[in-house]
């Protein structure tokens, strides 16, 4: 497995230290008592006998995952100062949130500053604590400001409702600093790491927002159960979405899957809102036309109806919204599947194998991040890409071809994870494409095997018809060569039978 690739940072951006001494021990003694502290939360709120049987449910889920997440950080990141902020920040949201903040004591208002302290500061400086841009340290200084205010205010020492608005500019700050050192990035680990946590953040907002909007709306009236269940889990849905993209990108597993991540979360929200606005778009207009042409409502007709509409709509819908969000979030793969037969026809004219992989294999590697890459043809190690041809020839000493299905093997702990098999028009197997693993060392998404085997009947067919064509010039010039030689010897023959003939009398 490969380490991640390193990125270089800018000069002159001094990050946070790991933790280290008195500062490590004193964290991991915090972390202790916090955990026991969200514990005895969690049980306490098991016990509330007002809270509804789904309700208390569904926040006992949410506590046990964020129990769960910061565990994980504090045994697996337990000197990264962005995952000490974190973790206690997780806990700190258990014990704030097991409890109704309506009827609750100030001191849980105290311990809300400090989740928002460390969250705060945890996401201004994700994922590797550097201060980047420059004016973080100001977002900073305003942060524990905030927070300042926030304590003043739950102590009443002073009399606002400052607190709350500030604080979302913060946070909304930090935002801005993640999405300005994403764009600042150039691919590789820290930027997939960003492409998680933005995915876990704005989902995860997105859901507590509508439930914070949905509880809102119902406030003033007399809500079923099915309701409030249904709003509380958007929220805790919301909160645990939002902790599981930190986990993820902290922890750099399966990074490279954020773009299919992406692609179908935001194919899934469009086509959600697409179908619920044409239900009652429908809905609401054969309302309109009952009401005004024939007298009356029409009962339950009109939601048939429009439940009918989106029905028939689904399939097409849900096409179109695939293949944007396809072509949105992941580009390069369509740019693969859609640019390379093209290109492949246009380089089978007057290029050689080798020409032609050198060409071809960088694209393959954008694509699907891999590592390296090795092309196999007729036994040959034809060409290879991200590493050496000496040095895939040591990889590759004891390797054998898998046992002829010619599809796709996998091997996690082999140089090469992933072969494709190339066979040529009749079925038989004449090379290998094979695939090292992507930079966080993980395997290939469902996504990328897709479009490489989409691929793989136009590459082996130009392979093969640029090898066959090669095979065939090297056997002319072979050809021509020996026809050269045979002439070349018969001239000589003639020569010498010139030579040796003997001269003619003078007058004859």
């Amino acid at each position: 497995m490969n380490p991640p690739v390193p990125v270089q940072l800018p000069a002159g951006t001094p990050g946070l230290p790991p933790l280290g001494g008195r500062l490590f021990v004193a964290y991991r003694l915090t972390w202790w008592l916090l955990a026991v502290a969200a514990c005895v939360a969690i049980a306490f709120s098991g016990l509330d006998q007002a809270t509804s049987t789904g309700i208390l449910a569904l926040r006992l889920t949410k506590s046990a995952v964020l129990l769960a997440v910061a565990g994980i950080l504090f045994r697996r990141r337990s000197r990264d100062p962005v995952a000490a902020m974190l973790g206690p920040a997780l806990l700190l949201w258990i014990i704030s949130s097991s409890i109704d903040f309506a009827e609750a004591a100030s001191w849980l208002a105290l311990i809300d500053r400090f989740r928002f302290l460390l969250f705060a500061l945890a996401l201004l400086l994700f994922p590797d604590g550097e201060w980047r841009p420059r004016w973080t340290r100001h977002v900073a200084i305003a942060i524990v400001a905030t927070f300042a205010l926030g304590i003043v205010e739950a102590l009443g020492v002073i009399q606002s409702q400052l607190y709350l608005p500030v604080a979302i500019a913060c946070v909304l700050s930090a935002l801005a600093a993640l999405m300005s050192r994403y764009r600042s990035l150039e691919p590789g680990v820290q930027k997939q790491q960003l492409k998680w946590v933005t995915l876990g953040l704005f989902a995860g907002i997105a859901l507590i927002l509508a439930a914070r909007a949905a509880a809102a709306l119902t406030s003033a009236m007399a809500m079923p159960a099915i309701g409030s269940v249904l709003i509380e889990g958007l929220f805790q849905f919301g909160i645990i979405i939002l902790a599981l993209g930190f986990l993820t990108s902290l922890l750099r597993y399966r990074l490279y899957d954020a773009e299919a991540a992406i692609s179908r979360s935001a194919a899934y929200a469009t086509l959600t809102l697409a179908l619920v606005a044409t239900f009652a778009g429908v809905e609401s207009i054969i309302e309109l036309v009952s009401q005004n042409y024939l007298g009356g409502s029409i009962g339950n007709v009109s939601g048939a109806v429009a439940a009918a509409v989106a029905a028939v709509l689904l399939t097409p819908l849900h096409g179109k919204i695939s293949n944007w969000a396809e072509e949105r979030f992941q580009r390069d793969l369509v740019i693969l599947k859609r640019q390379l037969p093209d290109l492949l026809t246009a380089l089978s004219g007057g290029h050689s194998v080798k020409q032609l992989a050198a060409t071809v294999l960088p694209h393959i590697e954008q694509a699907v991040h891999s590592t390296r890459i090795a092309l196999i043809v007729d036994g040959n190690l034809t060409a290879t890409h991200g590493i050496a041809i000496a040095s895939a020839r040591r990889l590759l000493r004891d390797w054998r071809p898998p046992a002829a299905t010619g599809l796709l093997s996998r091997d996690d702990e082999a140089s090469f994870p992933l072969m494709l098999a190339l066979r040529c028009p009749l079925g038989s197997l004449r090379g290998w494409l094979l695939l090292g693993p992507r930079p966080d060392g993980s395997y290939f998404g469902k996504d990328d095997v897709e479009a490489l085997t989409e691929i793989t009947p136009a590459l082996q067919r130009t392979l093969f018809l640029v090898a066959e064509r090669e095979r065939d010039n090297e056997r002319q010039r072979h050809e021509a060569s020996e026809l050269g030689a045979s002439l070349a010897a018969l001239m000589q023959r003639v020569a010498n039978l010139e030579a040796s003939r003997p001269a003619r009398p003078a007058g004859n």
